[in-house]
């Protein structure tokens, strides 16, 4: 037996490793990365759930799981599982979740931010791993933390999730633990911080990059190769060069190469490393800065004698320039890696060409020849200085990596210790030289420079050409050959120690002439020299400029003295001097050569060498201490000197200043001097460039060794803040003056004083304790009095004061009491006047907030009270808003922190003093204004460019508002239960406390309504919400002891809809939330709404008698309340609705003793906001059980209200349901569903007569039939809104109002507008019939009450234009349909119901049925018409039945016995009507006596059209159709047709005779079916003896009626045809003839009917009967028959449909087992197939006669062709009646002509779209089987005529017939006797035709279908038509009975 054991809690919660899928009781399915909770296990096998669905739980293998550490707490009944690893790693895991839940949305939706958060995961993924491997270090674990959050925010900000609060390490923050000014502060951080991190990703990549460049950087550059042919050896010069200033801005790099072409330390090959440092702002601002490589040569001095040994060796010669531009490097615009290389290409010197001027061209040029020649180097730029690279690029910048320098100090100078500069960097520029008498050819000279002493001595290694390589004692230059004026332009860096003693050190300048010949350079002696002294006479270095040196010839013959020089003048300027004094020029062997020439450029860069001769008298100051006036010359100098000087002498300078001050006993002006200066120097310090050397001036302070300095500080300082007042000076020297720069310097000052004071009392033992107590107390106080002042010049010094005093406070309270310091801090606030700077005053209120004074509680006391009095006064009048909500928040931030000691007294006095101001100050905020975090449009880019459509709430957040809110919520969160009652019971009447209660709620509603914070600052939003829920359960019990009795109404009130509105907030919604961020919000405020309802329910009882007055106001909100979906909650609530039920049912009536006895404001009121709710997303089926059964359960046990509270109970269950249904269809996009739901909603409100709602979805109904374009609808739903007013000039009442004619004062007006549009609507939809009867209702009150003529004479001239749209307009008839909704899948509304709809223009069965299943695509389409079966009907699925049906005329009483034409009639056969009809066959065969039929009728709701295209059947009757009825009824169809073409013709002369003809040949000589005879059983008298009754005697007899009446039309029809038809149809016509002379003689000879004449002398179009329209002889027909006509259709649709209406009143009809009169529907057979060879169906060729060989073929072809003529003459005859009316004229003219045939002229062209494709896909993939063919059974459009007689043959030919080009054969003519036909025969005149303005033509029928033996349909002779044959639908099969 298997045994499972508990979990232990160390292995509770694991991830799945694989996806486990086995089919087993109790198995869980896992899928990879499912996270389960482990409760049980075995040996191989774990019991627990799924986190994400705690629902499903079961076993699954230990194998598949991974386990976690975790920690178990138990809290309760409440266990929490934590696992155990860090927090980071955590959130990724959840974050990664989320994000790819998200992902897959957008996957699917193919999201244009796809591929950004694709990267985003994997980022995420990648350093989980990382960090999870455990292989990084503490330092690169925060590293990494900062980038994963970074990142982590910015994925947020761009999903649009919440924003993640962290505190500064990056962990997410706990606001249980932290203060609400914390918690938005960190807010306001993070949103910041992702705008920033927004920025840069909606940047150019190149502009991010510059945007986020460090401000100081280095460049890294590693040489890799070198590919020159040089032949000797090489010095390789690495520089950056500005190509704007044109001049080298670092020291040189230098690389010694070999003659081999390596490097000479071959081990360097690809890994020469220098570091480019000292870079920052200004170097990025380089407009063009490239990276310059010069090629020394260093060998011989012709290359072409390079191999000859008595050259001269070692001579540097010029060879070539390498350079790259790399200013987008530099500045940040490109990025490099380390392993990326560039290749530079090498320009060589010419032959003359100076280094400087190749650097030149190269620069300047576009592209070099280097012929492969070049250098490859890699280059990175490191951000930071020397000690962050070393430390961040460990593996680049490698021990011994050499750095060059800038020439110069960095911009941001730092105090590195040990990193001290003494570098002159020397610049050899050019010279001139003469050659001299005895020379032809100018020299070759070589410049050597050395540095020497006052000795004449040659420092050693102190000169260096460039990094990388070591120092040298001289410097040679390189070798211009032949150039007297040569160009150099070589920097050499001079550096000398700081111990070398600088008196006398000098530069040497020694020129010589290299002879190519090594013996003559032997011999070679310097010819002049130069030199330049490093100091000059007064001490200070060499100045940074240009240099002209003296050039002094050396005479070789006299001996060298090397001290012979010194006292002669260096520069041109000494020598102008000197020249001045007349002074000799001259010394030993050196004399002045006047025509040469030599310049120098030199640059200092030391820390200990300076230019300021001011400076260099301070730092001796000894010499200078008792000469006032130099002494004041060096102090007043020094505040002008730069900054670069003094940081270099910082600690000098300082103590230079104070042994001064302590020292000077001579003048009290030069105290104030060196007080200014070291004020000077302080301010400095302070400014941002020399921010680093704080640090510096701090430790000077902290060894401060001057210890009676304090007093003289303290002295001089307040004697300076005691004449603040005194001077007045010039507003431009107000900036400057010593008062200001030493309010500034406030906190150095005071540092300094400290110190001072605790070096002495160290020293001293504490004495003089209270005397310096009281001069600190008095200058404090002085600067305290300076305040008061008004006078405009000091107005800097007092802003300065405010700004700087508080900093002073951390070094006072170390010699100072600090509760006596906290009274001077209160005196100097109270000290500043009002109305002057108030903004400093605050700001200097909330840096003294921040000082270790006020986190001491005793001081704290002192301190709050004034600061809150000035806040306030502030405050209440909207002054300085900003700086005083800063304040406030500064100080609960402080109170809130635990070290600051306990706040109680505190918060007392805040909420005593301010509390309130705050509350008024939230009512009164800007919502408008927009204090912006960050500008992020700063750079020019819109946000819109990365969110896609507007910048998140948080980018333009209102921080005054926010914060303004945080401190309002803050003090609220701080007060506990007994500050609440304090202050309530602090105020001094009821009304006070009214009007407090009054005011918080308001404010919390608003923001509950209006929240200040952006929707994704959840946490803020929380915190917020769970302070507001702690004061409304204060608040709710101060309301009910206080405000009972009396009642204050209003604040109960203000209290509900706040409470409710506070539950009812979407930030509380935890429905909407994902299931990690609903565990954490129950985890740390549990669910708040169940709290909230809670209370509002106890408050609700606690009303007592009061109940009343909140009814029904309170249905509302209460039931918005219950609609969360929060089961408790709900159940809480609910029976509140009883409550009020039962209150207003028990409510007295007034005067009188009985109770109202009902609930109707409720049921009102709950219905109303029923609707708005649940249509606004509220509720669903749970809520719609729950209400029912609570509610039931209340209203069946109470005794006297349960009738009504029942029925209340029943209709809300009803209500909710349908508006339910009406919420889930409103998101379909299928409109059809949606006005469903409507016309179920409308149903229903008019069911319970509700009519404010009922007109609600009337206009609803109508814009989605407007948007539909359904105008017919819209206009009827207009009709019923219409309906409910009054030809009254009444005023409108208020639910009767509609937005769209807003303009309509009374009912009259209103109704008159809807009229119009209705008129309007119907005239779209083509209603012109119903249109006209508003015409006619609005003419009448025109005409009758209003007497507004111009209005009658408009409605009637639009009348008359809807009377001509009937009689001129053709409008398609549409088509209805059955759909029958079976199965418990459709909505309630559907299920199992049958409807009928309203088919769209020229839409038939197949369309129809494809769009019903494009609406419900799950839906299963039924085979059968047969009633489904009680699995179909409740199963879960959807079926569907559908079937074409025929709408059954109601004919108008008006209609009767009277002429009426086709387009009057054609309206009401398929408008208004609500009887629906459709037959099918009950047994299959061919025994025509057997073919009954099983025809039903059903009844609408309402008739069709109405507000809808559909309504449900609510009646059926089923009844048999017997063969013989079938029969008649066929026969009827006929006689009509051709009744209604007779007539046409004799209207209208004009008609084409084409269709008359294929009618009359279908009739007289059929191709299918067999016509009549298929009848012939019936006709014969066996019938009758076999299955004859009376009845169908009487049915016999009027079959022989009819067919009687069949023949005269059949003659009159021929004799229209004869007369119309042209030369061409005259053979066609002769062949109609004789078939009809055949028909009439098998008539009488097999069917015992006597035709009375076959010819045509007694046409009955003489008969006067024919005289009116042919209809009349129908009615006889009809009426003496008495039989009633119905009509018959089967389940497909047809290829056509027609319809014909008896125009007998119903009462005539004699069968009353149909009770009513019955409409007939017949079908025209469907098209099954052609075959694919053929293209045309009529084929004629004009003006060719082939004649044929012999009689009988003749025959036989002519044969085939009226076969084809006669199918398609029944198609054009099955069209023409049904669909073209009497659209066109025809003349009944004799047309003669000779000749044989004509053309048919006219193109046939459909007036029907085509059909779709997917029409005939779908109507063929239908089975053919069990159909019925009403062809075979109703159509006599055709009659067997199989006799031999007729001598023509009816088979049909193969389609080679007519292959060719030719026309078939035409048949010659036959020895017809036409002498029967009476020359005397006259065409009847007819009448005048009538004709629209806008004739159409007559509209083609689809081709027929083969006849059931296969036979094609013939050719017409004419090629003229050739129609596009449109698909027919396949019918579909009908399933046997």
């Amino acid at each position: 037996m298997t045994i499972w054991r508990k979990s232990g809690n160390r292995n509770k919660v694991g991830v799945a490793v694989y996806n486990y899928r086995e089919n087993g009781p109790h198995r869980l399915s896992l899928d990879i990365g499912d996270t389960v909770v482990i409760l049980e296990e075995t040996d191989e096998w774990y019991r627990g759930y799924v986190i994400s669905d705690k629902t499903k739980s079961g076993i699954f293998p230990k194998s598949y799981i991974h386990t976690k550490e975790t920690t178990v707490e138990i809290s309760g009944s409440r266990e929490t599982i934590t696992v155990k690893e860090l927090p980071i790693v955590t959130e990724m895991t959840l974050v990664l979740k989320e994000w790819h839940s998200i992902w897959k949305q957008i996957y699917v939706t193919q999201g244009e931010d796809l591929d950004k958060i694709s990267e985003m995961i994997n980022e995420l993924v990648d350093w989980r791993r990382k960090i999870l491997s455990h292989k990084l270090t503490n330092d690169e674990l925060k590293a990494l933390q900062q980038d994963i959050t970074a990142r982590i925010d910015y994925g947020n900000a761009l999903l649009n999730l919440d924003l993640v609060v962290r505190d500064e390490l990056g962990n997410v923050l706990n606001p249980e633990v932290t203060s609400v000014i914390e918690v938005h502060r960190r807010h306001c951080l993070a949103a910041e911080r992702i705008r920033k991190e927004t920025q840069t990703s909606i940047k150019p990549e190149n502009e991010c990059r510059a945007s986020s460049f460090p401000h100081t950087f280095n460049l890294f550059v590693m040489l890799r190769n070198f590919v020159c042919k040089i032949g000797e050896d090489a010095d390789i010069l690495m520089n950056l060069f500005d190509a704007k200033e044109q001049k080298f801005i670092s020291e040189n790099f230098l690389v010694k190469w070999s003659k081999e072409g390596v490097p000479k330390d071959i081990e360097m090959l690809n890994n020469f490393r220098v570091v480019f440092t000292d870079l920052g702002t200004k170097d990025r601002l380089r407009e063009k800065v490239f990276l310059v490589f010069q090629i020394v040569r260093i060998g011989v001095m012709d290359p072409k004698d390079a191999d000859s040994k008595k050259q001269t060796q070692g001579i540097r010669r010029p060879f070539g320039v390498a350079a790259m531009e790399i200013t987008d490097i530099i500045q940040g615009r490109q990025t490099c890696h380390e392993d990326q290389q560039f290749f530079i290409p090498f320009q060589q010197c010419g032959e003359k060409e100076f280094m400087e001027n190749v650097i030149k061209k190269v620069i300047v040029a576009k592209e070099i020849n280097h012929k492969g020649q070049g250098l490859w180097v890699s280059m990175i730029i490191l951000p930071g200085d020397m000690k962050q690279v070393h430390e961040d690029y460990p593996h680049l910048v490698v021990t011994g990596t050499p750095v060059a320098r800038k020439m110069g100090f960095p911009e941001v100078i730092l105090p590195v210790n040990g990193d001290v500069r003494n570098d002159i960097y020397v610049t050899l520029m050019y010279g001139e030289f003469t050659k001299g008498p005895t020379k032809t050819t100018d020299k070759n000279v070589e410049v050597s420079m050395v540095v020497c002493n006052s000795q004449g001595d040659i420092l050693q290694n102190v000169i260096s050409h460039g990094c990388g390589q070591s120092m040298m004692s001289e410097y040679k230059s390189m070798i211009y050959y032949h150039e007297d004026k040569p160009k150099w332009y070589e920097i050499v860096k001079v550096a000398i120690s700081t111990e070398e003693d600088f008196r006398g050190l000098h530069l040497k300048f020694q020129f010589k002439h290299k002879s190519s010949s090594e013996a003559k350079d032997k011999s070679e002696r310097p010819f002049a020299m130069s030199f330049v002294k490093l100091l000059n006479e007064d001490c200070t270095t060499l100045k940074d400029c240009t240099h002209e040196l003296i050039v002094y010839k050396i005479e070789s013959k006299k001996a060298e003295d090397t001290k012979a020089y010194f006292d002669l003048p260096s520069c041109k300027k000494d020598l102008e001097l000197r020249q001045g004094n007349r002074i000799q020029i001259q010394s030993g062997a050196y004399s002045i050569s006047h025509k040469d020439y030599f310049f120098i450029e030199s640059y200092v860069c030391s820390t200990k060498l300076t230019h300021n001769v001011d400076l260099l008298g301070l730092l001796k100051w000894r010499e200078i201490l008792n000469d006032t006036e130099s002494l004041k010359l060096h102090l007043q100098q020094l505040m002008k000197t730069e900054g670069e000087e003094i940081v270099k002498f910082l600690q000098d300078l300082l103590d230079s200043l104070f042994n001064i001050l302590m020292q000077n006993t001579n003048s009290e002006l030069c105290e104030d001097l060196v007080f200014d200066a070291l004020v000077y120097i302080i301010a400095l310090i302070s400014d941002r460039k020399y921010n680093q050397f704080r640090p510096v001036l701090d430790a000077y302070i902290e060894s401060f060794g001057f210890t009676m300095a304090y007093n003289k500080l303290m002295f001089i300082l307040k004697d300076y803040v005691d004449k603040a007042n005194e001077k007045n000076p010039r507003p431009e020297e107000q900036s400057d003056q010593p008062l200001l720069r030493a309010m500034k310097s406030l906190e150095y000052i005071f540092k300094i004083i400290i110190r001072s004071r605790l070096s002495f009392s160290m020293i001293n033992e504490g004495r003089g304790k209270e005397h310096f107590a009281n001069t600190l107390k008095q200058l404090i106080q002085s600067i305290s009095n300076m305040m008061m002042y008004t006078t405009d010049h000091t107005l800097l010094v007092q802003g300065a004061a405010l700004k700087y005093i508080s900093s002073i406070i951390a070094e006072v309270i170390t010699v100072f009491d600090p509760l006596e310091l906290s009274h001077l801090m209160v005196q100097f606030i109270n000290s500043v006047p009002k109305d002057r700077l108030t903004r400093q005053k605050m700001k200097c209120v909330d840096d003294l907030i921040h000082t270790a004074l006020f986190k001491m509680q005793d001081c704290r006391l002192v301190l709050l009270g004034p600061i809150l009095q000035h806040t306030m006064v502030l405050m209440e009048h909207n002054e300085e808003m900003e700086d005083c909500i800063n304040v406030m928040s500064d100080i609960m931030a402080t109170l809130w922190a635990p070290e600051n000691g306990p706040s109680e007294s505190d918060l007392y006095v805040i909420m005593q003093t301010i509390l309130r101001t705050v509350i008024q100050s939230v009512i009164g905020m800007d919502r408008n204004s927009k204090i912006v975090l960050g500008d992020i449009d700063s750079e020019g880019f819109p946000l819109h460019q990365f969110f896609g459509h507007q910048p998140p709430q948080d980018i333009s957040y209102n921080w005054l508002n926010g914060n303004c809110v945080a401190v309002m919520m803050s003090i609220l969160r701080q007060m506990t239960e007994n500050h609440y009652v304090s202050y309530i019971n602090s105020f001094t009447t009821t009304y006070d406390v009214l009007d407090f209660l009054m005011e918080i709620i308001l404010v919390f509603r608003d923001l509950i309504s209006r929240n200040v914070y952006p929707e994704d600052w959840v946490e803020m939003i929380l915190l917020q919400n769970s302070v507001m829920l702690r004061a409304l359960r204060f608040f709710a019990s101060t309301i009910h002891e206080k405000f009972s009795n009396p009642f204050e109404q209003q604040l109960w009130n203000n209290f509900f809809h706040c409470s409710i509105s506070f539950l009812t907030q979407d930030s509380l919604q935890l429905e909407h939330f994902s299931g990690a961020k609903r565990e954490k919000i129950i985890a740390k405020y549990k669910d708040m709404r169940r709290e909230t309802g809670f209370e509002i329910r106890s408050m609700w009882f606690n009303l007592g008698h009061n109940k009343i007055n909140f009814i029904p106001a309170m249905v509302g909100p209460i039931l918005e309340m219950t609609l969360i979906p929060e089961t408790e909650l709900r159940k809480a609530t609910i029976p509140i609705f009883f409550d009020m039920m039962l209150c207003e049912f028990n409510q007295p009536v007034p005067n009188s003793n009985r109770i109202q006895g009902n609930f109707h404001e409720v049921e009102n009121e709950m219905i109303t906001q029923l609707d708005a709710l649940v249509e606004g997303g509220r509720g669903d089926e749970q809520y719609m059980d729950l209400i029912f059964q609570i509610l039931y359960h209340l209203c069946d046990g109470h005794s006297t209200m349960q009738d009504q509270g029942l029925v209340f109970v029943e209709t809300v269950r009803r209500l909710l349901q349908r508006l339910l249904e009406y919420r889930l269809i409103m998101q379909d996009e299928i409109k059809e569903h949606r006005m469903s739901c409507i016309v179920n909603l409308l149903d229903f409100y008019h069911d319970i007569n509700r009519k404010e709602m009922y007109i609600r979805y009337l206009h609803k109904l109508c814009d989605l039939h407007l948007e539909c374009d359904n105008f017919t609808e819209a206009a009827h739903t207009l009709l019923l809104y219409s309906r409910l007013l009054q030809w009254s000039d009444d005023g409108l009442p208020p639910m009767l109002n509609n937005s769209k004619y807003s303009s309509s004062l009374s009912q009259r007006e209103l109704k008159e507008k809807i009229y119009y549009d209705i008129i309007s609507n119907l005239d779209k939809g083509k209603m012109w019939e119903t249109g006209i009867e508003m015409c006619k209702e609005l003419a009448r009150m025109y005409e009758e009450e209003l007497f507004d003529y111009k209005s009658l004479s408009t409605i009637l001239k639009r009348q008359a234009e809807l009377f001509d749209c009937i009689m001129n307009q053709m409008r398609p008839e549409p088509e209805y349909f059955r759909v029958g909704y079976f199965g418990r899948g459709f909505p309630s509304f559907l299920q199992n119901k049958v409807y009928i709809y309203r088919g769209k223009e020229y839409e038939r069965l197949a369309d129809f049925s494809a769009r019903m299943q494009t609406l419900f695509p799950n839906a299963e389409l039924m085979k059968t018409l047969d009633a489904p079966g009680q699995d179909i009907v409740e199963s879960q699925k959807q079926y569907l039945q559908i079937n074409a049906v025929s709408p059954v005329m109601e004919l108008k009483p008006c209609f009767c016995n009277k002429p009426i034409t086709e387009q009057i009639l054609k309206y009401y056969r398929v408008n208004e009507v609500q009887k629906f009809t459709y037959s099918r066959r009950t047994e299959e065969g061919t025994d025509v006596s057997r073919m009954w039929l099983e025809r039903t009728i059903m009844v609408t709701s309402y008739p069709l059209p109405g507000i809808v295209g559909w309504y449900p059947v609510t009646a059926t009757e089923t009844y048999g159709v017997s063969p013989l009825e079938c029969a008649i009824e066929t026969i009827e169809k006929t006689n009509k047709k051709l009744t209604m073409a007779i007539d046409q013709h004799r209207q209208d002369p004009a008609l084409r005779i084409d269709p008359l003809g294929m009618l009359l040949n279908g009739v007289v000589d059929p191709a299918v079916n067999g016509g009549i005879s298929k009848y012939k059983v019936f006709y014969n008298d066996e019938y009758l003896l076999t299955n004859g009754t009376d009845k169908d005697r009487d049915y016999v007899e009027r079959l022989k009626q009819l067919t009687t009446e069949q023949i005269s039309l059949l003659r009159d029809a021929l004799l229209v045809h004869r007369r119309k038809a042209p030369e061409t149809l005259k053979p066609f016509h002769t062949h109609m003839e004789q078939r009809f002379a055949e028909m009439c003689t098998i008539i009488e000879r097999e069917y015992g009917i006597k035709v009375s004449e076959r010819g045509f002398k007694s046409s009955s179009l003489k008969n006067p009967t024919f005289q009116r329209l042919g209809f009349d002889v129908a009615i006889k027909g009809i009426t003496s028959g008495g039989l009633s006509l119905r009509r018959n259709h089967s389940m497909p649709v047809s290829a056509d449909r027609h319809s014909e209406v008896s125009l007998t009143s119903p009462s005539a009809l004699s069968d009353a087992r149909r009770m009513k009169y019955k409409r007939l529907n017949y079908a025209t057979p469907t098209k099954t197939g052609l075959p694919a060879g053929r293209s045309q169906s009529v084929w004629v060729k004009a003006d060719k006669v082939s004649p044929s060989p012999s009689k009988l073929s003749l025959q036989s072809k002519m044969g085939n062709i009226v076969k084809r003529v006669s199918q398609v003459g029944d198609q054009f005859s099955s069209s023409g009646q049904h669909r073209n009316s009497f659209e066109q004229p025809i003349e009944l003219n004799e047309q003669k002509t000779s000749k044989f045939y004509t053309i048919l002229t006219e193109g046939l062209t459909t007036r029907r779209p085509p059909r779709p494709d997917s029409t005939e896909k779908r109507q063929s993939s239908r089975p053919p089987s069990n159909q019925f063919r009403p062809d075979q059974l109703l159509s006599t459009s055709s009659l067997s005529l199989t006799s031999t007689q007729s001598g023509l043959t009816l088979t049909d030919t193969s389609d080679g017939d007519f292959s060719s080009d030719e026309p078939p054969p035409l048949p010659e003519k036959h020895s017809v006797d036409y002498s029967n036909i009476s020359a005397d025969i006259i065409p009847a005149v007819p009448r005048k035709s009538i004709s629209s303005a806008n004739t159409h033509k007559n509209k083609p029928v689809p081709a027929l279908p083969e006849d059931m033996n296969g036979a094609m349909p013939p050719v017409l002779p004419s090629k003229s038509f050739v129609p596009d044959k449109p698909p027919v639908p396949e019918k579909p099969a009908l399933p046997p009975k």
